[in-house]
């Protein structure tokens, strides 16, 4: 079944983050080159460290429970922050960790309602749970 992108949100430290328009979780590994003379001539990989990085964009309404404030004041203290993003009615699933909040950015174009982006780096294994009953 389908899964409407509207359903996933992200919180941070338990808060929702208000007014998103976009939001994804990305998750990477690194390509260790393993190619040897024995490879004939084509490129062999094998998996490195993995990680997972999350990018959230929305409107920037100031006094929302959770805003680009919060966010930015993660940067400045230099705490890390728990993140949940994926859905919240029961049976969903969603993923979770810990990471630092890396870069934010209000952007304020001619003509256009007022943005935000930011970036979070996730430190660790990130888990994946199921929402439970209320």
């Amino acid at each position: 079944m389908a899964l409407d992108g509207k359903t996933l949100v992200l919180k941070l430290g338990g808060a929702l983050v208000t007014a998103q328009l976009t939001g994804s979780l990305t998750f990477t590994a690194d390509a260790l080159d393993a190619t040897t003379k024995d490879s004939n001539g084509w490129k062999e990989f094998i998996s490195g460290e993995r990680n997972a990085n999350l990018e959230v964009t929305g409107l920037y309404e100031p006094d929302g429970a959770e805003n680009v404030s919060e966010a930015v004041g993660y940067i400045f203290d230099g705490s890390a922050v728990t993140w949940y993003f994926g859905g919240t009615t029961a049976g969903d699933t969603y993923w979770t960790g810990s990471g630092i909040i890396t870069n934010v950015a209000i952007q304020g174009d001619k003509n256009a309602l007022t943005s935000y982006s930011f970036s979070i780096q996730n430190s660790g294994e990130p888990e994946e749970l199921t929402v439970g009953a209320s």
